[in-house]
């Protein structure tokens, strides 16, 4: 099997697949072949690492809604022992904003949470939020159903965890090109160029497109002829974000978890914007959403917005409680690209052979041949999970 791409979902599809073929706990490499191919120079280059880090088992849609608890039931699990140490595991609480005078509908929606949002005085804020008198605050989500770990952290571990597991990565590889197994509906290998060397082909039977919002190309480079294509938004789906020193912050603050602010209601214009606490004492500013810009080529090249920065570290500021010795510094300064798809929910399938449009395909939908071979080849999709792939990232990979 084949994977492309090395984000989080890419990274949680090679550790369940790896988990699901490794015989007993014991074994430390599984009897099939799995390869990740990502075509930047390290792991989780775009989003994945970049992301809020909230996880929970609400706030999905419908259809999403059974994948998000099967995802953070997930996450509890590796958590366990030893998720704070090793990716920054914690319990989170989730507060909203709304000004007293406020007569639109809010944000988040009375309905997002694992129960109807809870009435709160100004004091079980966070110590480091301004507060204004014309608040009321509003519990939205609270332990068990709420968790946070540190987007970049977990992505190591898992990258470890598959590498632990017997998987194997390919870096700054792009993926040019497939051949197919005559007289089946799979593949026989996947032609990959790695920058200044030689083509290399890499047999394999699945494929795995887990890229993110470089889905499409990476689908169509793969797939010219194919009937289908895969309805991403790649210009409208960006966040800007920056991380700043949490204000006062004491090793002991840690014991409360993370705590997460919405302050979209009483942002002039309806700009969105909350601020999380990490675990280490951390905020992380984001929600903003961005300019809209073509998705890059790679992703190395996706840079923040000067501007944008410059407007949430003046609004941050207000809502930020610095002391006069204390530096408001930003650092981890950054925007994300989030896979998102044109009807709004993850595209996580095994894609009909007859729609790739590959000149070998002797065989028909329903022989026997293509029966047996469907069920140990063919090409799958794990993307479009938008401003969720972290906290589906394990049901994903679970699934696919």
């Amino acid at each position: 099997t084949v994977i492309l791409g090395a984000g989080v979902i890419g990274l949680a599809t090679a550790y369940q697949l790896a988990l699901s073929l490794t015989p007993s706990e014991d074994a430390v490499s599984p009897p099939t072949k799995i390869v990740v191919i990502e075509r930047a120079p390290h792991i989780s280059p775009s989003a994945s690492g970049q992301a809020t880090g909230g996880l929970g088992d609400f706030g999905f849609g419908s259809k999403v809604a059974n994948l998000g608890i099967l995802s953070y039931n997930l996450f509890q699990k590796v958590a366990f022992p030893n998720g704070q140490m090793d990716f920054g595991f914690s319990d989170l609480t989730v507060y909203r904003i709304t000004p007293q005078d406020f007569t639109g509908d809010p944000k988040p929606a009375d309905t997002w949470g694992p129960t109807p949002p809870v009435e709160q005085p100004q004091s079980a804020l966070p110590r480091w939020v301004r507060p204004k008198e014309n608040w009321t605050v509003q519990r939205m989500a609270e332990p068990p159903h709420g968790a946070h770990l540190d987007p970049g952290r977990f992505c190591r571990f898992l990258y470890n965890e598959c590498v632990r597991l017997g998987v194997y990565f390919i870096f700054n590889a792009n993926a040019t090109s497939v051949e197919v197994a005559k007289g089946s509906n799979r593949f026989s290998a996947i032609h990959v160029q790695q920058r200044d060397q030689a083509s290399r082909k890499i047999p394999c039977r699945s494929i795995v497109i887990a890229a993110g919002p470089w889905s499409p190309r990476v689908f169509s480079t793969l797939f010219p002829r194919a009937s289908l294509h895969l309805p991403m938004n790649s210009t409208a789906s960006a966040g800007n974000h920056f991380r700043v020193r949490t204000p006062g912050w004491k090793a002991q603050d840690d014991k409360k978890g993370s705590e997460q602010v919405f302050l979209q209601n009483d942002v002039p214009g309806g700009q969105g914007l909350d601020i999380t606490s990490f675990i280490g004492g951390e905020l992380y500013v984001g929600g903003w959403g961005a300019i809209p810009e073509e998705l890059p080529e790679l992703a190395e090249s996706v840079r923040a917005q000067p501007t944008e920065i410059q407007s949430m570290v003046s609004l941050a500021k207000q809502y930020i409680q610095v002391g006069e010795d204390e530096e408001f510094k930003i650092y981890d300064v950054g925007r994300c690209y989030r896979p998102l798809s044109t009807f709004e929910h993850p595209i996580i399938t095994n894609v009909k052979w007859s729609l790739l449009g590959l000149e070998n395909n002797t065989t028909t939908e329903n022989s026997e041949v293509n029966r047996a071979s469907s069920t140990v080849g063919g090409l799958f999709l794990n993307t479009a999970h938008f401003s969720d792939g972290m906290t589906l990232s394990l049901g994903s990979g679970r699934v696919m």
